[in-house]
Order: structure tokens, then C-alpha cells, then sequence
């Protein structure tokens, strides 16, 4: 019986995916075209997907937002390695009552992380993707859809994987 399960199992890590990103997490949008405009920190109107871009990487984040802390700056630190793909990163500052964007930026910086982003105060983005929770990434295709959510526990790579 122990010999019929190793093939067993090497069949079904290469039918399932192994290597590519880790299932969607929960999010009503998931396959929904998503579609937004919020001003971006120096006040200019940015609209989601962005345009020529053949996938856009949304990453929320709040400004007090520990795991925030954590997962922000290694993703931003592969930018170039998107923009090599076609994809675009797009920060989301998604600001509490009481918050401003020069707290966002104030964390940004604190972080390592010298980057533009879009302010959103009043959860439009937030809510308009589906966001539930922060940190939040999410990759939309070309034309919008929400292709993939990631879960808590997704990794930069994942992130790229996913935007295949």
C-alpha cells in the first residue's frame, strides 16, 4: 500500500499548482471588475486599473497597521521586477478618522518606503475592492477583474506569481 501513495502524491502536487500562487483569499469582487478614483498624495485624480498597465497590484495599507509594517516594503521593493511584467503597484493609504496622508507618508518613510500613493479617507477604494481587513493586496487584470486576493499568509512571490 506504501508504494502506490508516493506517485499518488507526486501526481497531485503536479496537477494542483505547486509553485504557483496560493488560492484567493475570501473577497465579494473576486472575478468582478473593479473600478475606482481617488487623488494620489501630491492631490492628482488616479484612476484604477490604471491605463497601459496589463495587471495592477493594489496594496492597502493603514499607517498604525503593524503587519502593514511587515508586508508594504517587501513588496515595494519588487516594483521593478513588476514593472518588468507590466504591472503596476498601486499603494493605498486607507486612513482612519483622526488620520491624515502626512501620517501615511510619515509611516512610509518610517518604513523604508519612499513611494507616491492614493489617499483613501472616505474607504471608497477600500470598500470599492472589497477590502475587509488590512493589509490587503489584490491583482486586477488589465481590464479591472480582481484575478487574485491574497490570503494573510501570501509571500512577495506569490504576489508575482499571481500576476502571471
Amino acid at each position: 500500500m506504501t508504494g502506490t501513495r508516493f506517485p499518488l502524491l507526486l501526481m497531485l502536487l503536479a496537477c494542483c499548482g505547486h509553485g504557483g500562487p496560493p488560492p484567493s483569499a475570501p473577497n465579494e469582487k473576486l472575478g468582478q471588475a473593479v473600478s475606482f478614483s481617488l487623488a494620489s498624495v501630491d492631490g492628482a485624480l488616479v484612476t484604477v486599473p490604471l491605463a497601459g498597465a496589463r495587471a495592477t497590484v493594489l496594496d492597502f495599507f493603514g499607517p498604525t497597521c503593524q503587519p502593514c509594517r511587515k508586508k508594504l516594503p517587501p513588496l515595494y521593493a519588487q516594483r521593478d521586477a513588476l514593472a518588468v511584467r507590466g504591472v503596476k503597484l498601486v499603494l493605498v493609504a486607507v486612513l482612519a478618522d483622526g488620520e491624515s496622508s502626512a501620517d501615511a507618508q510619515r509611516a512610509l518613510a518610517d518604513w523604508g518606503v519612499n513611494a507616491p500613493f492614493l489617499v483613501d479617507s472616505a474607504g471608497t477604494g477600500k470598500s470599492e475592492a472589497g477590502v475587509t481587513a488590512l493589509p490587503a493586496t489584490i491583482v486586477l487584470d488589465e481590464r479591472g477583474v480582481t484575478k487574485w486576493v491574497a490570503p494573510s499568509d501570501a509571500s512577495v512571490d506569490d504576489v508575482i506569481r499571481a500576476t502571471d
